[in-house]
């Protein structure tokens, strides 16, 4: 599990204040990086060993509007890895409440080979396999 604070910012919301879709995707991958950089794979070595990630499908469950200067924690609550990785994030406002569940798809790609590879093994590590699914190990809590 891992967990990270935020504040709801101009930049995620609509004209009505309330955050939009496309935040809170942005927030779930973002979540994913920290975890890659706190393992020691920073956007940099990612570059240097020629790998990126690719998004593809997503799954926006909102509960509850998460309004503009609100502050709220995401936590990624697990990590399917196959040939796609599935990550599922949900999104708590500051009384502890779900206000959205994200499900979403991210593909690893090999930059100099242009094609989609499957996860490396030096990456691979630092999930533990339990019965279908990989959960992420060392926890990354700043709340």
């Amino acid at each position: 599990m891992i967990c990270k604070n935020y504040i709801v910012t101009g930049e995620d919301v609509n004209d009505s204040m309330v955050m939009e879709s496309s935040a809170y995707i942005s927030y779930t991958i973002r979540l994913l990086y920290h975890f890659l950089f706190n393992n020691g794979f920073s956007r940099e070595k990612l570059n240097t060993l020629h790998l990126s990630l690719h998004e593809g499908n997503h799954e926006l469950v909102s509960h509850k509007n998460l309004m503009f200067t609100e502050h709220f924690f995401v936590e990624m609550k697990h990590c399917y890895i196959k040939d796609k990785i599935s990550i599922k994030s949900c999104f708590f406002n500051s009384k502890n409440e779900c206000c959205a569940e994200v499900t979403k798809e991210v593909e690893w790609f090999d930059v100099i080979r242009k094609e989609v590879i499957v996860a490396p093994k030096q990456i691979q590590q630092h999930f533990n396999l339990t019965s279908k699914s990989y959960l992420l190990k060392n926890s990354l809590t700043s709340k």
